[in-house]
């Protein structure tokens, strides 16, 4: 475990030790799972945007960039800059819930 440095209310400091621990603990999990059910809801919204982009051009985002014609049209170019940011925000939103759900345990 990792150890950070917190400012707390004054009147936290006057608790015994292991209620300050309990009650930090147990609002970093609310914290956490409040976090969790954000993040989890735009992770949906970007698989989502993933998958339309994906049955609009018959492909997937690496069979896309592999067969990216030279000469292509403003379209292409936007679907292109638009599916890379989805993918993008897919892979980090995936790692970072989850390492979420792991603290949340």
């Amino acid at each position: 475990m990792e150890t950070i440095e917190v400012k707390v209310p004054g009147m936290l400091a006057d608790i015994y030790k292991s209620e300050q621990v309990a009650i930090l603990e147990s609002a970093i999990r609310h914290v956490v799972f409040s976090r969790l059910a954000e993040k989890r809801e735009k992770h949906r919204k970007a698989k989502q945007k993933i998958a339309e982009l994906e049955e609009r051009h018959g492909m997937t985002f690496d069979k896309f960039i592999e067969s990216f014609p030279d000469d292509a049209d403003i379209t292409q170019h936007e679907d292109w800059v638009e599916w890379s940011h989805y993918e993008e925000v897919n892979k980090r939103l995936s790692s970072l819930i989850g390492k979420l759900e792991q603290i949340g345990e």
